[in-house]
């Protein structure tokens, strides 16, 4: 598995619960890599939710992908769904 390089978003600062934003590039081989997230970047202790969706046209057309995740060592880790290769994902992730 390959972690791609993506960018990690705060979304709801200061609230309890926050919501992190994970967003890959256009180089994504699905299947095979993974974008992570390091909890305690982001303050949060364990994770509540996450939801993910791949550009099957980049800005345009949007579908819910159903990867997997593991938490282990406070580190969250989504490995994309088989398919769509080369395609940008976001991830998005609630915590606390």
């Amino acid at each position: 598995m390959t972690d791609v390089t993506s960018s990690r978003k705060e979304m709801t600062p200061n609230l309890g619960q926050k919501l992190i934003v994970l967003t890959s590039g256009t180089t994504v081989t699905g299947g095979t890599d993974t974008l992570t997230l390091t909890l305690s970047d982001f303050g949060l202790k364990k994770v509540l939710s996450w939801d993910a969706v791949v550009h099957t046209t980049e800005d345009s057309v949007i579908v819910k992908e159903t990867g997997t995740t593991a938490v282990s060592g406070g580190v969250f880790t989504y490995t994309t769904a088989s398919g769509n290769n080369d395609k940008k994902r976001v991830v998005t992730v609630v915590g606390e």
